[in-house]
C-alpha cells in the first residue's frame, strides 16, 4: 500500500519537476532568439525610459507598463535568458492556479493538466519569451481564483493589474464578473460588492494607463476598434482586411494549426458527440469557460495573427476537455499533441510575399496540397536566431543582446 502510494505521488511530482526544468531550459537557452516582435519593443520601452527619460509604449500607440518595466529591467540587469525565465515562471504558476480554480486540488490533477497544456508546442514555447502575456495570465488566474472565493476586493486588484499587463483581458474580466454574480444568485443581494469590484478594477486599471494617455495628449486616439475608429492599415492591429473572405480562411487554418493538426480533429469529434453536455451551461465553471472561448474566438476572427491572442481560447479549451474527458482520452490528446513536435503534415501550400525570417509573413495564395514535413520542435532547433532581426534597434545594447548578456554591460 505504501509502495503504491509513493508511486501515485512521486510520478506526478516528477512530471511537474521535469516540465518545469524543460520549460526553464528552453527559456534560458533561447536567450534573445525571441519569437515575437513585441518582446523586443517591450525591452526597448524600458531602455528608452531609462536612457532618454521618455516613455515610449511598447505597442507604438499604447503599452503595458508593469511587464515593460518588470521584464525590461530584468533583461537590462540580468539578460534575456533570465527575463525569459521570469515569463515562463509566471506561465507555470498560472497553470497551477487555473488547476486549483477549476479542478480538485491535488498533485495528480495538476500534473496531468500541466502535461496537457505543455504538450501543445505553441503554448509552451511561446510562453518562454520575454513577453507580457504570461504576466497578465498570472494576475488573471489569481483574480479568477479569488473571485470564486468571494474575495472581491483582492480579486478586483488582481483583475486591474491584469488589464495593466494586457489590455485585451478586459474583454474576459467584466463578463466573468457578471456571470459569477448572476449564476451565484447574488447579483442583487451583493449589489454593492458588484459595484465595488467593477469600480476598483476600472479605476486601478486606468491609473496604470496614465502614461499611455499622457503620450497621446489624454485622448483616445491610440485605440483601434474595428468598424468604429479609423485606421491606416486595412485590418485590426496588423491583421488582414476586415472582410469575410480575408478573415475566415486564416481564422480556420490557424485555429486548426494551433490546436494541433492531429488533436484538432479528435477534439472536434469529441465536441460533436457530447454537444449537449458541453453546452448545458449548468455550472458557473461552464459559463466562465464558454465566455472566454467565445469572446476570444470573436477577437481572433477579427485579427487572426499571433498565437498570444488565441492563448486564452487554447487554455480554456483544455480546461473544458480536462473537465469532461476520461484520463485515457486526455493521454490520447497529449500523444496527438506531441506528434507534430517531430513530424506533421500540411494540407495547404502557402505562397508568402517574402521568405526573409525578419519580415512579417504575408500570405499571397494557397493551394490544397498534402505534404509531410518536419515538426515544430525540429524547426525550432534548426531555424536561425531571430535576435539579428531586432538587435540594431537596441543601439549600444545590440552586442550584449545578441550574446544573451545583461544589457547593462554596454554602459
Amino acid at each position: 500500500m505504501l509502495k503504491k502510494l509513493n508511486i501515485n505521488y512521486f510520478i506526478p511530482v516528477g512530471t511537474v519537476i521535469l516540465i518545469f526544468i524543460f520549460g526553464s531550459y528552453i527559456a534560458i537557452t533561447r536567450g534573445s532568439n525571441l519569437s515575437d516582435g513585441d518582446s523586443y519593443s517591450l525591452i526597448l520601452s524600458f531602455l528608452d525610459l531609462k536612457d532618454l527619460h521618455i516613455y515610449h509604449p511598447s505597442r507604438g500607440a499604447y503599452g503595458h507598463l508593469i511587464p515593460e518595466m518588470l521584464l525590461g529591467s530584468t533583461a537590462y540587469f540580468f539578460g534575456t535568458p533570465i527575463s525569459n525565465l521570469i515569463s515562463f515562471i509566471f506561465f507555470f504558476i498560472s497553470i497551477f492556479v487555473l488547476s486549483i480554480t477549476f479542478f480538485e486540488k491535488n498533485i495528480q490533477n495538476f500534473a496531468l493538466f500541466l502535461l496537457l497544456i505543455s504538450s501543445n508546442f505553441y503554448l509552451l514555447f511561446d510562453n518562454t519569451n520575454t513577453i507580457d502575456y504570461p504576466v497578465a495570465l498570472f494576475f488573471f488566474s489569481v483574480g479568477l481564483y479569488l473571485l470564486k472565493k468571494e474575495k472581491f476586493i483582492y480579486s478586483s486588484i488582481f483583475f486591474a493589474i491584469t488589464i495593466c499587463c494586457r489590455a485585451n483581458f478586459c474583454i474576459f474580466i467584466y463578463p466573468i464578473i457578471f456571470i459569477y454574480f448572476y449564476h451565484s444568485k447574488i447579483l442583487f443581494q451583493k449589489f454593492k460588492s458588484l459595484i465595488l469590484i467593477l469600480s476598483l478594477t476600472t479605476v486601478i486599471g486606468l491609473i496604470f494607463f496614465v502614461p499611455v494617455f499622457y503620450v497621446n495628449n489624454f485622448t483616445l486616439d491610440f485605440l483601434n476598434i474595428p468598424f468604429i475608429t479609423k485606421s491606416e492599415s486595412p485590418g485590426w492591429y496588423g491583421g488582414p482586411a476586415l472582410n469575410f473572405t480575408s478573415l475566415f480562411p486564416r481564422f480556420i487554418y490557424k485555429i486548426y494549426n494551433f490546436v494541433g493538426p492531429f488533436s484538432s480533429l479528435f477534439i472536434v469529434t469529441f465536441f460533436l458527440l457530447n454537444f449537449k453536455i458541453l453546452t448545458s451551461l449548468k455550472t458557473v465553471n461552464q459559463k466562465i469557460i464558454w465566455s472566454v472561448i467565445i469572446l476570444n474566438l470573436i477577437i481572433y476572427f477579427l485579427t487572426p495573427t499571433k498565437i498570444f491572442i488565441i492563448n486564452p481560447f487554447l487554455l480554456f479549451l483544455y480546461i473544458l476537455c480536462f473537465t469532461y474527458l476520461r484520463k485515457k482520452i486526455i493521454y490520447g490528446i497529449i500523444v496527438l499533441n506531441l506528434i507534430p513536435w517531430f513530424v506533421t503534415y500540411n494540407l495547404l501550400n502557402i505562397e508568402y510575399k517574402n521568405t526573409n525570417i525578419c519580415d512579417a509573413k504575408v500570405a499571397l495564395s494557397a493551394n490544397f496540397t498534402f505534404s509531410v514535413k518536419q515538426g515544430e520542435f525540429i524547426n525550432y532547433l534548426n531555424q536561425p536566431s531571430l535576435a539579428v532581426c531586432y538587435s540594431k534597434e537596441l543601439g549600444n545594447y545590440s552586442n550584449n543582446f545578441l550574446n544573451n548578456r545583461p544589457l547593462r554591460l554596454a554602459q
